[in-house]
């Protein structure tokens, strides 16, 4: 073997040359791992109708089961994401999917609502371990010119997930029962994971940091640089380092105090509507007179709009920029939580045509905040950023379901309660305007912000 070129910076060169078919191949992986996200959103959600009707519980302590995996998110985001830093995202993938599948799968053996609630917290802390570094991670193989599409396409995942729970759902619930239904639930991750053992790779910019052995690095190199001349010799380096893992003060560092914040509003009221849409949205539909099945049916089509979303937005994204998109998505999500309000109690069709555009806008909002997180933070806070703006978010998240069932209790019509939703979207669209304003960029010139740069 020739000595190579005598120094290759790995996240130039991704800047530098085209995608490859092993960086589209990541992509495919990350949105394997966003896959189970997706498909835990709406497990518990498709059992809902039958909680009720065995455990006799209200429609709150039913809002309180759905948010309850949120608890156990922000203790994972707060504690188990930031160890990516020490470990890695692949371990940190692996070990965490397998928590939350068998965590899934105990929910067999529960009758009682305490016990659930126990279960879907310890799910969320294994889940908490899987979304910063599957984002993070393929964040780090795209170029940044792609960068947005890279994370929207692998939310195809998470929307596929959503829907893949309303698919076992319809063939599973009403002839072997919920349980059953939780099992296969569990399988789905832990399969998952197996095949994630064999294929996923670590971050390039994690093993130069830790000094992993140089013939791993080249061997991850090969397929990443391509064309590049690496021989014995060939050194490697990242731009930037990972931090320690407590790196939350830097998030408010450098300009990005505001930025910080405002990304965390957004989550939060962004979060707080798609829990509530994902989760009550079977219910809601049994409400107001639809079969099981048919709940089960037209839920799982309405979810379907996230995938159309993640597949439009990326390149609208890396053509005009972040801030312009979230914005249009947090108006026309507003408007549409309002005509589905309005149009539940009519023809199915249009109850779900009117929920497949608000399904598509709220979850296309999740998707473009975490591009843009991947823009705004370096390299360095990357897994930081990501887990605590995910796990202040989640706060809105948890509420969101907790909200809708105290509203339900309280007899409020339907139509009411998603008006009441399209408030977040307003504030949402808010906290991106002020962002936008601040750290403005350039039309078809996407780039780390201002802030962002180090």
């Amino acid at each position: 073997m020739t000595s190579g070129a005598g120094s290759i910076n790995i996240e130039q060169r991704i800047d530098a040359q085209p995608m490859g078919a092993y960086q589209m191949w990541v992509v495919f992986l990350g949105g394997l791992i966003l896959f189970i996200d997706g498909l835990d959103v709406q497990l518990v959600s498709y059992i809902g109708p039958k909680i009720l009707a065995e455990w006799h519980i209200s429609r709150v302590l039913l809002g309180t089961i759905f948010s309850s995996m949120i608890w156990g998110l922000l203790i994972g985001f707060a504690f188990v994401a930031p160890l990516s830093i020490r470990f890695g995202h692949r371990p940190l993938v692996l070990v965490n999917m397998v928590v939350f599948g068998l965590a899934t799968m105990a929910a067999y053996f529960v009758n009682e609502p305490m016990h659930m609630i126990v279960l879907r917290v310890i799910s969320g802390i294994g889940l908490a371990g899987v979304i910063p570094s599957g984002v993070a991670l393929t964040g780090e193989f795209g170029p940044l010119r792609r960068r947005s599409t890279c994370i929207a396409l692998i939310y195809c995942g998470y929307s596929f997930g959503t829907m893949a729970a309303g698919l076992l759902a319809g063939a599973i619930i009403e002839q072997y029962g919920w349980r059953t239904h939780m099992v296969v639930g569990g399988l789905i991750p832990i399969a998952i994971a197996i095949f994630l053992y064999f294929t996923l790779p670590e971050s390039p910019e994690f093993l130069i940091s830790h000094g992993a052995p140089r013939e791993k690095i080249a061997a991850l190199a090969r397929r990443i640089a391509l064309g590049a001349d690496i021989g014995d010799n060939t050194a490697f380096t990242v731009t930037a380092r990972r931090e320690s893992a407590l790196a939350v003060a830097q998030l408010f560092q450098n300009g990005r105090a505001l930025g910080t914040l405002m990304l965390w509003l957004a989550l939060f009221m962004n979060l707080m509507v798609v829990f509530f849409v994902l989760q009550w949205l079977p219910s809601i539909f049994t409400m107001v007179g639809y079969s099981q099945a048919d709940a089960t049916t037209a839920a799982t089509w309405a979810t379907s709009g996230g995938i159309l979303a993640a597949l439009v937005l990326g390149p609208l994204m890396d053509r005009f920029g972040p801030y312009r998109i979230i914005m249009a998505l947090f108006m026309l999500g507003g408007a549409f939580l309002f005509f589905t309000g309005v149009s539940a109690h009519s023809a199915a069709v249009l109850a779900t045509l009117m929920a497949f555009v608000a399904t598509g806008s709220v979850s296309g909002i999740q998707k473009c905040i975490n591009a843009l997180m991947v823009f705004f933070y370096p390299t360095s806070l990357r897994s930081t950023g990501l887990g605590w703006a995910f796990g202040v978010g989640r706060f809105g998240a948890m509420i969101g379901p907790v909200l809708a069932g105290w509203l339900f209790d309280l007899k409020w019509p339907v139509d009411w309660v998603f008006n009441v939703f399209a408030i977040p979207m307003i504030l949402g669209g808010c906290a991106i305007l002020v962002m936008y304003r601040t750290y403005r960029e350039a039309p078809a010139a996407p780039r780390a912000v201002p802030a962002a740069a180090e």
